[in-house]
């Protein structure tokens, strides 16, 4: 059995790291925003080899809204080509980049929760693909939007998982606007000092639900199970969705 165990792992460490799924830790367009040193719109223009890292190509940009970070030209792409993380957007496509450092260099990859805007769908075999990709990117980058208005690049620096069994039931309203925005006040317990709300729904009767239930619902936690220590605050955004056919609209804390 020994023998069988250690062929395995020789046969697992000779194979190519491209024949292994690639798997991200993404957690959402706000943990993609506070994470990154670096967020804008912005159009690919050109694309080429890094000349001295393979894992890497230069991209010249024209940025078209600039959320967080300075004004740049160009940027590192983490390409990876050889990898199953492998990633090279098309010149000429339209991004909503999340860039960080890593070994010194600002770049964005496949892992960093970047989104192509512009991308295209087979209508036939996919009728709503563009429509709904069309809301997810409105609503993200509404968020970011509000986020970098209001210069909060930090919305949850203690990583602060919420939770409210409620929320969910809210179901079939119409409302024309995609999140509401609360501010909470954390004790160092994750009891709830104060919530705060920093924008509304459009629909009255929802906004007053979901702000009663935010006050008598919502409950705090660490994420993998972390103490607090200190007092903090957390930006949360509670997000609509649309009735989508035969589904209702519904709020969820999580942006899809």
């Amino acid at each position: 059995m020994i023998k069988f165990k250690r062929l395995c792992c020789l046969i697992m460490f000779l194979l190519p790291g491209g024949l292994f799924a690639c798997s991200c830790d993404n957690e959402g367009v706000i943990n993609n925003f506070q994470r990154s040193e670096f967020v804008a719109k912005a159009k690919i223009i050109k694309i080429t080899p890094d000349s001295t890292n393979s894992e890497y190509h230069d991209a010249l940009i024209e940025i078209i809204n600039l959320y967080k970070g300075e004004q740049l030209s160009r940027i590192k792409i983490m390409s990876s080509l050889n990898t199953s993380c492998g990633f090279l957007p098309d010149e000429n496509s339209t991004w909503i980049i999340f860039a960080s450092t890593w070994q010194g260099v600002l770049s964005f990859g496949f892992c960093s929760g970047s989104m192509q805007i512009d991308d295209t769908f087979d209508s036939v075999e996919y009728p709503n693909a563009a429509k709904n990709w069309g809301n997810t990117v409105k609503l993200r980058e509404g968020a970011i939007t509000f986020l970098s208005n209001h210069k909060i690049f930090n919305p949850n620096p203690s990583s602060i998982r919420a939770y409210n069994s409620e929320i969910g039931s809210f179901k079939g309203y119409k409302n024309k606007n995609s999140f509401a925005v609360f501010q909470v006040n954390v004790n160092s317990d994750f009891s709830i000092a104060a919530i705060k709300q920093l924008k509304k729904f459009q629909n009255g009767k929802l906004n007053r639900l979901v702000f009663n239930s935010m006050k008598t619902k919502l409950t705090l936690a660490g994420k993998r199970g972390r103490p607090l220590g200190k007092p903090a605050r957390l930006i949360l955004f509670c997000y609509y969705y649309e009735q989508n056919g035969a589904h209702q609209s519904f709020l969820s804390f999580f942006d899809v």
